[in-house]
């Protein structure tokens, strides 16, 4: 009887498993791999606790795998980033559609203009006519004998002041020449904000190099200290490798906070030389944003351009023809000032009429002080013409000569020192990898060609400064 009840109760256990096993859920594959890792089995993509533990006499294990390459391909180039979900996009404005921009809508070129209106209104103003006077009296005449009648006598007069041409004319000129120096004020106004667009366009521009290198050249250290922690932990290299390698990763990456940082500022201080707030976020197209580059042969060309289109030097002397002006209009006041008079008087007992005019003799006011004043300024805007002169000319050489250093730096850099860098840090990552060199000499031909990366940059960024001052300067 106990062996058939045995049989029987086996049965009926191993069915209720066989219920349970089927309605149980599956077990996901992190599951799958801590229950096999659990019993003794290496999980996938895990090594066996043999290989992770060190031996126990005391030498280091052996892996098998490849050791990661310090070195990252160093590319300016980024491929692009496809938006998150919910991210705004990108706008990208030409140098073009902010030159545009900031004419049409700066507060800087609208009050230029208000100013060259308010010299254009003074012409108006310059060429009117003095208006008469018109003089109506009432009264009543009252008889002081029986003979003598009285009754109203009214008094009526018409006065209208007389110019001389001479007066006429200067004062009429002193206004063209008012409207000429705005004129030059405005073209000075505009041509100092291309200037400011294109050198916040070419810092921004410079900066995002320099965060693109200061992200290589983190990723890079990274690598470097990722590959000297193995080896620390291996202990084939002390734990004070790993540390300078730690310290270079926190240069690198304050490095690059900086960086980030002063491209945020070249932003705002776009924004406020433009004056107009444009959307955010946005990206300076790089094509036309830099100037086109000019070689020897453009200096007598340019040079030819400095005293005949400069705006500052044309103000200059807009100024001086409008201070001539004032002093030929203050001598052309030195004259009789004339003015007719007619009225007409009537009363009970007669009739007047009355024709005249009135004459200001300048005896003892002649204006002498104002003349001296006038004079004083026409001397003190021609030295200002010369002064100017001179400063053009020696900014016109001074960007000249800058250009010429910051071409020859470009030229001795693109000829082989970047190149000649960058396989000096290929040579001394390579010979680290296979132990024949040190982590010093890694870090320092790191730091070798991160500085001479950062001088090509800062070349093209003075030629491209230098370019731009010269374009001023020339009023191209």
């Amino acid at each position: 009887m106990r062996g058939p009840l045995i049989v029987w109760m086996v049965f009926l256990l191993g069915t209720r498993c066989a219920q349970a096993q089927t309605l149980a859920p599956p077990q996901s594959p992190g599951a799958a791999s801590k229950a096999k890792a659990t019993a003794g089995q290496p999980a996938p993509g895990q090594s066996a606790p043999g290989q992770a533990a060190p031996s126990l006499t005391g030498q280091a294990p052996t892996s098998t795998l490849a050791p990661p390459t310090i070195l990252a391909p160093l590319s300016t180039s980024r491929p692009p980033q496809s938006p998150m979900p919910g991210s705004q996009a990108v706008t990208v404005l030409s140098v073009n559609k902010l030159i545009e921009m900031a004419r049409r809508e700066s507060p800087v070129i609208a009050q230029g203009r208000a100013g060259l209106a308010e010299s254009q209104a003074g012409i108006l103003s310059a060429q009117a006519w003095p208006n008469p006077e018109v003089e109506l009296m009432a009264g009543r005449s009252q008889a002081r004998d029986a003979q003598g009648q009285s009754g109203p006598s009214p008094q009526f007069a018409l006065t209208q002041p007389l110019e001389w041409p001479a007066l006429r004319t200067a004062r009429t000129e002193l206004a063209q020449r008012r409207v000429l120096a705005s004129q030059a004020q405005i073209l000075v106004t505009d041509r100092e904000l291309v200037a400011a667009i294109r050198r916040a366009c070419a810092d921004i521009l410079r900066l995002g190099e320099e965060e693109a290198a200061a992200a290589d050249d983190l990723a890079l250290a990274e690598q470097i200290r990722s590959r000297i922690g193995l080896s620390a932990r291996a202990g084939e290299v002390p734990r004070f490798d790993l540390t300078r390698a730690e310290a270079e990763v926190a240069i690198a990456r304050k490095v690059l906070e900086t960086t980030r940082i002063r491209n945020i500022q070249a932003s705002f201080e776009l924004r406020r030389v433009v004056g107009v707030n444009f959307p955010e976020p946005f990206r300076i197209d790089p094509e036309g944003a830099l100037p086109e580059r000019v070689g020897p042969q453009d200096f007598e060309r340019l040079w030819a351009s400095v005293e005949v289109r400069n705006p500052e030097l044309a103000l200059a002397q807009a100024e001086l023809g409008r201070k001539q002006q004032e002093l030929v209009f203050e001598r052309s006041q030195v004259v009789p000032r004339v003015t007719l008079r007619a009225s007409r008087e009537t009363d009970p007992n007669m009739a007047a009429t009355r024709m005249g005019a009135t004459v200001v003799i300048p005896l003892w006011d002649q204006r002498a002080g104002q003349i001296a004043q006038g004079a004083a300024a026409a001397e003190r805007a021609r030295a200002a013409v010369d002064l100017k002169r001179l400063e053009v000319v020696n900014g016109f050489e001074s960007a000249w000569r800058a250009w010429l250093a910051a071409e020859a730096q470009l030229r001795a850099l693109d000829s082989g020192i970047v190149a000649r860098a960058r396989e000096i840090l290929n040579t001394a990552e390579a010979a680290y990898r296979f132990g024949e060199r040190g982590i010093l000499e890694t870090l320092d031909a790191q730091r070798q060609f991160r500085a001479v990366r950062l001088e090509l940059i800062a070349a093209r960024h003075t030629m491209a400064l230098s370019r731009i001052e010269l374009e001023r300067l020339t009023g191209l």
